[in-house]
């Protein structure tokens, strides 16, 4: 039997396959030797294929590794003394595929600070001691570890660590004079972290010192002699408060006073007029080893200075006034005495006045100088001389007795000032500022607004010239109007708020100013300002016929006011839009719009609108365009509504009389009357289908109850009767042929005669509807469908024949050959 030979597999098929194998050189070199054709197809894939066997043996060798949980302990507890040893156990779970011991990574944290780290291929606990803990060591601890890059921390643990050290304090000096320095210590054994050290002096605090040591010196002074009782304490910043430790035991240190107190001598006396000399002597007695600077003052204003003693010597004025100090200083010791010194007046200040307080231009004014105390003990009135001055130039030369008139000019305005003299002692007066007031000039009005009648407008008056506060008052026909307005700063403006009734009114107002009384009343010119008058209500005309138009008429739209200030602006609206249709502006009252030729879509409701400087937009009352046809459209469709009328008429007439001539019989019947009088016969047209002419096959049929109708269950025929009515009024019903026809009988020879007498001079005609009855034998030739129609002429002949000068006897059948015709 024949046998298909082996399907080498693809090399992506055998790549699962090889990986079963440990790669290892001997199975290498086996496979490579066991497959050697597999080996020459798959030759360019050698590369790949060792990069996937060296990254699986990579792989293979790669250690599994779980760290469930970090815990941290702290031994002894969480809260302990100052002092305690304290351990931290960090304490990993960890889970490795591996049976060797793996690289363990420790860190310890204390407020996110690493504190302490070490490596350790040990699977124990890691401890971490903090011996004889401080304050400085609370805080909150955790710890994590790192095991072949995989990280875990543990959760944070609160370590609070109470009972700070007691400061140390230490004096160099127990016995110092003033101004003499005592290096002081203070010392936290044992505590470390970040401190604050505070030395006392008593209860005041004399120094503050921030240091991370526990260690601090300072240097202290005193300025005041006697015992002193110092000590110390400090303060821990341990975020976020701070810990403060208890007081250090306290060191006394005596300061003796150093003898530098100076002494202070005042000459002639303490009170002393103006004029007279002080003399002041500062000095510091006794003898020492350094030398001793000596200050005199006044007011923190040293006034002079030297070693050991000074004079200090002055010509007094009144202002010499006040608390003299005597200041005795060595290294930074400072010692001080001081008295006061009263200087009276040789005369006071001078005062300087001005008569009347304001002046006007041309009016007169005077100024007076002069000093309310003179110290008679050194002087007399006459001793003190005055002088007066205008922007620092003299207006008084030579003897001035205080007094000194002159008439009003804005060329003497200025500053004045006076000097009184005596004994070389100069004082200068008070400072007047002099300005001649202007009188009021003539008034002028205006209007910062549009003037529009019937509205509020403010009225502006005002003075070019003119001093303040100017009163402004409004006139109207020269009646004052209320308020008065007074102008008091220059910033501040006479408005007034009036409003017109008539274009006309603008000239009534007038301004009054006046700023020194009735006498400098000014009066304005009339207020002479344009107007605007607002537009009245707009009238809006449509021509020609007032907007009852005929198509083709040329359309004018007019709108027009009666009062209104130009230019005016006119704006024409349609009603159901927002924008105007046209829009302009003039200087006439009146303006028009043409719409064009009349059409019928201009039919509807227009108005206008009309609006000036005034702002006030006024609409005119709606008009109404109704455009009616041309005259030939309208005599278009008269004729068109005639022949219609004509054509219905005609359609009309035609169908009165198809419906009539559905009431003649299909066949004529001769029937004639039972009165030999009667002349009359009636000529039914028989189709070859009715009951008469089938009589002989055997269809009997019946009366369905209608007037002149024989049917055999359908209208197989139809007999149409004479129309008169006297020639039906009884009917005979005759046997054929063993058929039966209808025959008219007449009851009397009356109706015989009158029968005779009203018979119609023309045929009657009628019209008869006759459906066949379809055979029942299939076998026969197929039916034709559809309505015989009969015309029957009926005509009547007192002779008993037709006759053949008048209407013929027309006969007209179209028969429903429903059935085969007879053979």
């Amino acid at each position: 039997m024949w046998h298909s030979p082996p399907v080498r597999p693809p090399a992506v098929f055998l790549l699962p396959w090889l990986l079963a194998f440990p790669v290892t050189s001997v199975p290498r070199a086996m496979w490579a030797n066991q497959l050697p054709p597999l080996r020459m197809g798959l030759q360019p894939l050698y590369p790949l294929l060792l990069a996937l066997l060296a990254t699986w043996q990579v792989a293979e060798t790669l250690p599994v590794l779980i760290i469930e949980s970090v815990k941290l302990t702290v031994l002894p507890g969480h809260h302990v003394e100052s002092g305690t040893n304290v351990t931290l156990q960090c304490d990993p779970q960890i889970t490795s595929s591996t049976g060797h011991p793996l690289t363990h990574q420790y860190t310890f944290y204390r407020d996110s600070t690493t504190v302490y780290t070490k490596n350790t291929t040990t699977g124990s606990p890691l401890a971490y001691l903090i011996p004889q803990a401080r304050v400085a060591n609370s805080g909150s601890y955790k710890c994590s570890v790192t095991v072949h890059g995989k990280h875990s921390e543990s959760s944070s643990k609160l370590l609070n660590v109470t009972g700070l050290q007691t400061p140390v304090l230490f004096i160099n000096k127990s016995f110092v004079t003033e101004g003499e320095e005592v290096t002081a210590s203070c010392s936290a054994p044992k505590e470390f972290g970040s401190f604050y050290f505070y030395f006392y002096e008593g209860s005041k605090e004399v120094k503050k010192m921030a240091t991370s040591s526990n260690v601090v010196k300072a240097e202290l002074k005193f300025t005041s002699q006697g015992n002193k009782s110092l000590y110390c304490e400090y303060v821990i910043d341990l975020q976020p408060g701070v810990i403060r430790s208890s007081k250090s035991t306290t060191s006394q240190v005596y300061v003796q006073e150093l003898s530098i107190r100076p002494s202070i001598e005042i000459l002639p006396s303490t009170n002393i007029i103006e004029g007279d000399i002080l003399q002041i002597t500062c000095n510091v007695s006794g003898s020492r080893q350094k030398s001793i600077t000596v200050y005199v003052s006044k007011d923190s204003d040293i006034k002079q200075n030297g070693e050991d003693s000074i004079v200090y010597v002055k010509k007094v004025l009144s202002d010499d006034s006040g608390v003299y100090e005597c200041k005795s200083m060595m290294g930074n010791v400072l010692k001080s005495v001081n008295s006061s010194v009263v200087v009276s007046e040789l005369f006071s200040k001078p005062i300087l006045t001005m008569e009347p307080h304001e002046v006007f231009e041309k009016e007169s004014f005077s100024l007076a100088c002069s000093s309310a105390n003179i110290s008679t003990e050194r002087i007399q009135q006459n001793d003190v001389k005055y002088s007066l001055y205008n922007n620092g130039r003299l207006l008084t030369a030579g003897d001035f007795r205080g007094k000194f008139s002159n008439k009003a000019h804005t060329s003497h305005n200025g500053n004045y000032t006076c000097e009184a003299v005596a004994k070389m002692i100069r004082k200068p007066s008070n400072v007047i500022v002099f300005k001649a007031k202007v009188l009021v000039s003539k008034p002028l009005i205006n209007v910062f607004d549009k003037v529009i009648v019937g509205k509020p407008f403010r009225v502006h008056c005002h003075c070019e010239n003119g001093s303040l506060p100017i009163s402004y008052t409004l006139l109207n026909n020269k009646v004052t109007q209320q308020p008065i307005m007074r102008v008091r700063e220059p910033n501040y403006k006479a408005f007034f708020t009036v409003t017109i009734r008539r274009k006309e009114d603008i000239r009534n107002f007038t301004c009054e100013a006046e700023n020194n009384g009735y006498s400098s009343k000014k009066e304005s010119e009339a207020l002479n300002v344009t107007v605007i008058e607002p537009v009245s209500n707009p009238t809006l005309l449509i021509m020609p016929n007032y907007g009852k138009v005929t198509e083709g008429e040329e359309l004018y739209l007019a709108c027009s006011v009666r009062e209104g200030s130009p230019p005016i602006t006119f704006k024409w609206y349609r009603d159901g839009l927002d924008q105007p249709m046209y829009t302009t502006t003039t200087k006439e009252r009146s303006e028009s719009y043409t719409l064009g030729h009349a059409i019928g879509d201009h039919s509807g409701k227009y108005h206008c609108v009309a609006v000036n400087w005034a702002n006030e937009a006024v609409p005119s009352k709606v008009a109404v365009i109704s455009v009616s046809l041309a005259r030939w459209k309208k005599v278009l469709i008269g004729a068109f509504c005639l022949l219609l009328l004509a054509a219905l008429v005609g359609f009309g007439c035609y169908r009165y009389r198809a419906k009539r001539g559905k009431r003649e019989t299909a066949t004529e019947l001769s029937v004639k009357p039972s009165s030999p009088k009667s002349e009359d016969s009636l000529t039914v047209s028989l189709a070859h289908d009715t009951e008469v002419y089938n009589a002989h096959k055997g269809a009997a049929p019946h009366f369905d109850g209608t007037e002149g109708r024989a049917a055999n269950g359908t209208r197989d025929s139809v007999a149409s009767l004479p129309v008169n009515g006297s020639n039906r009024s009884s009917y005979n019903s005759v046997d054929v042929g063993g058929r039966s026809v209808w025959s008219e009988r007449e009851s009397d020879s009356d109706t015989d005669n009158q029968s005779s007498e009203e018979a119609p001079k023309e045929p009657d005609v009628e019209y008869t509807e006759v459906v066949h009855l379809q055979p029942a034998d299939g076998s026969r030739a197929p039916v034709r469908k559809g309505t015989d129609t009969v015309y029957s002429e009926l005509q009547n002949s007192s002779q008993g024949v037709a006759d053949q000068s008048g209407y013929g006897s027309v006969e007209y059948a179209q028969l429903n050959h429903g059935q085969p015709e007879p053979v």
